[in-house]
């Protein structure tokens, strides 16, 4: 292990990685109530409801996909002290304009913020010597956030104060959780990511395409589990369910959310990353399966938890994957948009696809995007982990471990 990477292994820069990653994923995890009452108390088409859900993660996507050139450069401190107050200010515009063009301004500066927070969380964390088990910590705290969110915003907040109160109660809760980022590290400029020359040297084709095959991965996997997700409180508006239980199953299923991450966080790499997110996507077609044929209450929250936990615990692979592969250190934060482009298109293609063939065919969409999801994953293995122990065994003078 190198020195910088022990200098990232210590408490306080995880706590902050952690904190400010489940901060940045602060509208993602409530995207279900979001959407549902935007639609519910501004009276949206579902398209317009889609596209409202899609703008957050233009603003996300646009701002990430710039991350490749300042992460290494700006102090993460300061970037991190200006996205706090900012995405705070937009939820605000967002809720208290009831225009829908307002709306869709303060969603999208909203996006920009959170994912300025989303892709430093994910940086510090891949800094370090375990990217694999911290990035389950980091699924579940984003889970367990949104899981007390979901409990408390139905009855307590949105049957009070509708979809204004909503945005106002997210905006106070990013505010009151900002002090735990104490522990911050500067990050401008240094060399966290320990891999020596070898991060200076000119990657080799097939790591190369390896790295861009599992960005990609990561891209179909959120798409697909965005789309589902999204729209799984309207399906369950759609059977008549109460609202309030709907809420309740809601935050059950990110409990199994965080199992699912706690899971990833127990094993680490001891099973390699490509067992662990191939039984993940074998648990989400699962899960699709069973939300496809739901009658009653009890089979809705039994896929719904299945789909979760599946979900917590592919994610944290899926991008260890990039981590895994990322010999220079600055592509792991490309997972980020990778992230945003498949999030951005799932609530307007999952709205598109609802009013043209209903819920199934999001279904069907999201199984068939998974499958693409567990290809890419394998490709990129096969190409990339060659090429990295090659470059381990010469920077090292050892054998790199077997982490597929």
């Amino acid at each position: 292990m190198s020195e910088t990477q022990k200098s990232m292994d210590r408490a306080p820069v995880i706590l902050a990685g952690v904190v400010v990653s489940a901060l940045g994923a602060l509208v993602y995890n409530v995207l279900p109530l979001f959407l549902g009452a935007a639609q519910d108390f501004r009276q949206l088409s579902d398209t317009s409801t889609g596209l409202l859900g899609s703008i957050f993660y233009v603003g996300f996507t646009l701002t990430t996909m710039t991350a490749f050139f300042w992460i290494r450069r700006w102090s993460w401190r300061r970037v991190t002290l200006t996205a706090v107050p900012l995405a705070a200010a937009s939820l605000m515009v967002a809720g208290l304009f009831e225009a829908y063009p307002f709306m869709l301004a303060g969603v999208f500066l909203a996006g920009c913020a959170f994912s300025a927070l989303y892709g430093i969380g994910t940086t510090v964390l891949g800094d370090t010597s375990q990217p694999a088990r911290w990035y389950g910590l980091k699924i579940a705290s984003e889970a367990g956030l949104g899981a007390v969110l979901l409990l408390i915003l139905p009855g307590a907040v949105i049957t009070r104060w509708g979809f204004e109160g909503m945005m106002v109660f997210l905006a106070l809760t990013l505010l009151l959780l900002s002090p735990l980022l104490f522990g911050m590290p500067r990050g401008d400029g240094e060399d966290h990511h320990g891999t020596g020359g070898a991060a200076k040297a000119a990657l080799p084709v097939r790591l190369r395409t390896g790295l861009w095959l599992s960005l990609a991965a990561v891209m179909v996997f959120l798409f697909s589990t965005t789309m589902i997700w999204a729209f799984v409180e309207r399906m369950a508006s759609d059977a008549g369910f109460d609202p309030v239980a709907t809420g309740n199953v809601l935050s059950l299923t990110l409990v199994f959310a965080v199992a699912g991450s706690l899971l990833a966080m127990g094993l680490g790499d001891r099973l390699g990353v490509g067992k662990p997110f191939g039984a993940a996507c074998l648990l989400l077609l699962t899960s699709i399966a069973m939300l496809a044929g739901v009658d009653t209450l009890s089979e809705y929250a039994t896929g719904a938890c299945v789909f979760t936990f599946a979900f917590g615990l592919g994610i944290p692979y899926v991008v260890t994957i990039v981590a895994e592969l990322d010999l220079d250190g600055r592509y792991v934060v490309l997972s980020v948009p990778a992230i945003g482009l498949g999030v951005m298109a799932a609530p307007a293609v999952g709205g598109y696809l609802t009013e043209a063939l209903g819920y199934g065919a999001i279904l069907w969409t999201g199984a068939g995007a998974v499958v693409a999801a567990l290809l890419a994953s394998a490709l990129a293995l096969s190409f990339g982990l060659p090429a990295v122990r090659a470059a381990r065994r010469e920077s090292e003078g050892a054998p790199a471990e077997q982490i597929i």
